[in-house]
């Protein structure tokens, strides 16, 4: 289903409930995990209706043999939905996080603290990854408002949220400057700025090979300057394969693949 309809949705839902609820920010606890949730934003509306988003990510690192201790990277953490949800169904996990908004980097920062079981093992950084010097954007795009309908991207219908508290980084300098060695599971969804954190975690992907989710959205390569062919053979170039997140089956074809998903929509690969 394309992001359009996806909002569209959302908004029905969104003022139906507005009958009901006249107050917008609420505080509430689901699955274990305590939120602050801005009703009128997509994400925080789906973890409000159905208590989790995307869980399918969880469903599958779950599938896989990890650390007694596992580290994760959450690679474009938004408001710390995957964060969380990590933490919380992996007792004794690690997670690094990254969000380099100040509009996302606050809701997450506010999420994590109400769930003081969990914030020792999560590690905030309000970051842009990146293989370039100085390549900060001034702007990312990081909200879904169920009101805005202005300045809005024209086919996933998000926001643009300010950097101007953020850094930029190399993936490769942070694990060094952290002393890590391992990571179990990253999980990637910058939009469209896929290519640039691969390439500034060349070294350690190189040689590990860390299992990476990913959403794939050919429709946003452009508008970064590349091509779904240079993230697939980035992809290619450090030793990976694709799977399908579903079922774990190898995809044979991921040129095909790419070429099926409609414009406006993504998918979800994991590459190992």
């Amino acid at each position: 289903m394309k992001t359009k309809y996806k909002i569209l949705f959302a908004k029905i839902i969104f003022n139906l409930i507005s009958i009901i609820k006249k107050k917008k920010i609420i505080r509430l606890k689901k699955n274990g995990i305590n939120w602050e949730l801005d009703l009128s934003e997509g994400i925080d509306l789906s973890i409000y209706i159905f208590g989790k988003f995307e869980y399918e990510i969880i469903k599958t690192i779950s599938k896989h043999k990890l650390s007694k201790k596992p580290l994760f990277f959450d690679i474009g953490a938004n408001i710390g939905v995957q964060t969380l949800q990590l933490s919380q169904n992996f007792k004794d996990s690690i997670v690094h996080s990254f969000e380099p908004t100040n509009f996302g980097f606050n809701k997450l920062k506010k999420n994590i603290s109400l769930n003081s079981k969990m914030n020792k093992r999560i590690f905030l950084n309000q970051s842009f990854l990146t293989n370039k010097k100085n390549n900060l954007p001034k702007k990312i795009y990081a909200s879904w408002n169920l009101h805005n309908k202005k300045n809005v991207h024209k086919k996933h219908y998000g926001s643009f949220k300010t950097t101007s508290n953020a850094n930029s980084v190399k993936l490769d300098d942070y694990i060094t400057k952290n002393k890590i060695l391992k990571i179990d599971f990253i999980k990637l969804d910058v939009d469209g700025h896929e290519l640039d954190v691969l390439k500034s975690g060349y070294k350690f992907l190189k040689k590990t090979k860390t299992p990476i989710i990913f959403e794939v959205a050919p429709y946003l390569y452009k508008e970064h300057g590349y091509a779904y062919g240079d993230l697939i053979n980035l992809f290619r170039d450090l030793g990976y394969s694709f799977f399908y997140i579903t079922n774990l089956k190898k995809v044979k074809n991921i040129n095909k693949f790419i070429l099926s998903i409609p414009d406006g929509t993504s998918s979800t690969l994991v590459a190992k």
